[in-house]
């Protein structure tokens, strides 16, 4: 199946921000901190129509509550990614990377709601990624350019998912010194 990327939207911002605290609604405390990640989380980069949604657990083992509440909300087991292999430059410790993903309920937009463990390189990378791309203009155009060029050019998701890897890393290392010289921390939480 071919990566289907748009134009950025508006709304997406409001409804990340829905979202989020829908999924705090229905976790009542479970887990930390909820932010809305990923490309619908920067203002005007285009991305894929799915909201991601990151919430933050003291520890994966231990979040059944979390799981049992999602599921009863209609939220779908997706995928368990452990030990997924690290990014270059980051810790190499596999449970850094570990993540649990959900698939929104079915008949509601597309949502896709990853749950990490707090204090970890997985969990820090993708707030770090929004908030540089929400801050460097150039960057961000160049990114939504490639993204909307390899949806129209690429055949295959994974050929997507690949071939947008190597800006993805290089803007990685562009967005940590960016964060030194900015003295960049993680925000409040947006639910």
């Amino acid at each position: 199946m071919k990566a289907r990327v748009v134009d950025s939207d508006p709304r997406w911002e409001e409804e990340g921000l829905y979202w989020a605290q829908r999924i705090r609604d229905i976790l009542n405390g479970c887990v930390l901190d909820i932010d809305h990640i990923g490309s619908t989380a920067v203002p005007g980069l285009a991305a894929k129509d799915v909201i991601d949604i990151q919430t933050l657990a003291y520890d994966l083992d231990e979040a059944q509550p979390a799981i049992a509440a999602l599921k009863s909300a209609g939220f779908l087991v997706d995928l368990t990614k452990r030990g997924e292999t690290p990014r270059p430059g980051y810790p190499d410790h596999p449970d850094c990377w570990d993540r649990l993903l959900f698939r929104g309920p079915r008949g509601e937009r597309p949502v896709i709601l990853h749950l990490r463990e707090v204090n970890t390189a997985g969990a820090r990378v993708p707030l770090l990624l929004r908030d540089f791309l929400r801050a460097d203009d150039l960057v961000r155009e160049q990114y939504g350019a490639l993204k909307l060029g390899l949806a129209r050019y690429v055949e295959s998701e994974r050929g997507y998912q690949a071939m947008k890897q190597p800006f993805v890393a290089v803007t990685l290392r562009l967005a940590e010194a960016w964060a030194e010289r900015t003295r960049w921390r993680l925000g409040q939480s947006d639910a």
